[in-house]
C-alpha cells in the first residue's frame, strides 16, 4: 500500500495554489474531525458563520465550537483566484494578497424582516474576494453582484455538493434538497436582495477575462 504522486500534484507545486494546498486539507480535515467527536456524520455537520474571527462554526442550543478558518474551507472551487476577478489570492495571514471573505448577497441584508428565514451568514452565500473587489477603490462593499455571478455561485455550491466536500449537507439544509430547489433559492433571494439593495456591481477587468 503506498501514495502515488501524479503528474497533476507535481504541477501543482509550480502555481500559487500549492501554497494554499496545506490550509485547505487541514481545514477539510478539522471538519470531519469535528463531525466525529460530536458523534455526527461528517455529511450532517451543519456550520455557519462567525464574522468576528472570520471562522466556520458548529453551534447548537449547548455549545459553540469554532472549526476551521472561513478562508481556508471555501478555497478548492477558487482555486487561489479571487471569485469575482479571478485575481491571485492567498490563505496566508501573512501575505499582502491575503483574500477576504465576501457575503455574496451584503451582510447588511440581515437587518430587513424578509430575510428572516434567510441565513446571510450561511455558507451557500460566501465567498473568497480580493481586496480589491471586495473593499478597494471601486470595490463591491455593499452592492449586489451582476446576475452572471449568480449563475457563477450555484456552479460553486454544485460543485460542494456533487464533490462531496465536508460542507455538501450544509449547503443542501441552507438553500434545498434538489438543484432546482436549489437555483430556486439563490434567484428569490437574489430578487428580494435587488429590491433592498438597488445598485449593482462588477470588477474592472477586460471582457477577454476568464470568469469560469
Amino acid at each position: 500500500m503506498g501514495i502515488n504522486i501524479s503528474d497533476d500534484l507535481l504541477q501543482l507545486t509550480s502555481t500559487v495554489q500549492f501554497d494554499n494546498l496545506s490550509h485547505e486539507i487541514e481545514a477539510r480535515w478539522r471538519l470531519v474531525e469535528t463531525a466525529w467527536e460530536l458523534s455526527l456524520p461528517a455529511r450532517l455537520l451543519s456550520v455557519s458563520y462567525d464574522n468576528e474571527d472570520e471562522s466556520i462554526i458548529f453551534e447548537d442550543s449547548h455549545r459553540r465550537i469554532g472549526i476551521s478558518s472561513c478562508r481556508d474551507a471555501l478555497n478548492g472551487y477558487q482555486k487561489g483566484c479571487c471569485f469575482y476577478s479571478m485575481t491571485p489570492i492567498s490563505l496566508n495571514r501573512l501575505s499582502i494578497d491575503l483574500c477576504d471573505v465576501d457575503h455574496f448577497l451584503p451582510h447588511t441584508l440581515c437587518q430587513y424582516s424578509e430575510f428572516d428565514s434567510v441565513n446571510i451568514n450561511g455558507v451557500w452565500n460566501l465567498v473568497l474576494s480580493s481586496k480589491e473587489c471586495n473593499r478597494g477603490e471601486n470595490g463591491k462593499f455593499t452592492k449586489i453582484p451582476k446576475i452572471r455571478f449568480l449563475e457563477k455561485l450555484h456552479i460553486r455550491n454544485e460543485y460542494y455538493i456533487s464533490s462531496h466536500h465536508p460542507l455538501r449537507e450544509t449547503i443542501i439544509n441552507q438553500t434545498g434538497q434538489t438543484e432546482l430547489e436549489r437555483r430556486k433559492f439563490l434567484q428569490t433571494t437574489y430578487n428580494m436582495a435587488l429590491k433592498r439593495l438597488i445598485h449593482q456591481w462588477e470588477p474592472k477587468f477586460d471582457e477577454e477575462d476568464d470568469l469560469s
